[in-house]
């Protein structure tokens, strides 16, 4: 007698979200899950590419990794590459769908709505238990939160985290220095995320520049 050993349809290991990286967590959490629009354009590539960084450091042995030389100039080259790593990544896992439009006749615009959400809603509810509830954060959430906290994307998964009083933004606060089980890993953290914070404060300052000129 043959035992069949398929899984039910609809049951819970079908419903297994697929593993992503850091940077694809980043781009999960900006898209607008109905418009498919993308929230804080300016900031999420830089930390995206910031992500690619301590990408190899989870992935390996800390000791063996380093930054590159000159970091700053490493995210501002890669963070175009990287942000569309990241999208091509979910896509091809079939998290969002592409949606090209035409605007007014003549623009072309492409747009990435929600296809699959249980990756996304596993992601928002493990960050939820650890900012919300106080539950340890394990290496790969610590840097997550790091990364959304100095690249000042707390919004992106706590509405209320604008305010500097908000209780979310202090505990993203508190894990992005804190909480590290290797203190190198932390300082890679704080390397790349502090200097991906810092160019995206200067390319917005260049955009408004850019608009006041122009009007």
């Amino acid at each position: 007698m043959t035992t069949s050993t398929t899984p039910p349809s609809g049951s819970a290991q079908a419903s297994v979200p697929p593993p992503t990286t850091l940077g694809e967590e980043i781009l999960l959490l900006s898209l607008d899950d109905t418009t498919g629009e993308a929230r804080l354009p300016l900031r999420t590539p830089y930390a995206i590419a910031a992500a690619a960084l301590l990408e190899r450091c989870l992935s390996g042995a800390t000791a063996d990794v380093v930054l590159p030389e000159d970091a700053g100039k490493w995210l501002h080259e890669h963070r175009t590459r990287e942000y569309e790593t990241a999208l091509r990544g979910v896509l091809d896992k079939g998290l969002i769908r592409e949606e090209k439009r035409r605007v007014l006749l003549v623009f072309r615009t492409t747009r990435y709505p929600e296809a699959d959400g249980t990756a996304e809603s596993a992601l928002r509810g493990r960050l939820a238990k650890v900012v919300l509830e106080g539950a340890e954060p394990d290496p790969r959430t610590a840097a997550l939160i790091s990364l959304l906290h100095h690249g000042d994307l707390h919004t992106l998964v706590f509405p209320d985290a604008g305010s500097e009083e908000s209780p979310a933004r202090r505990r993203m606060a508190e894990i992005a220095e804190h909480h590290w089980a290797d203190p190198a890993l932390r300082r890679m953290a704080e390397t790349a995320a502090a200097t991906a914070a810092a160019l995206t404060a200067a390319t917005m300052v260049m955009t408004v520049v850019v608009i006041t000129t122009v009007t």
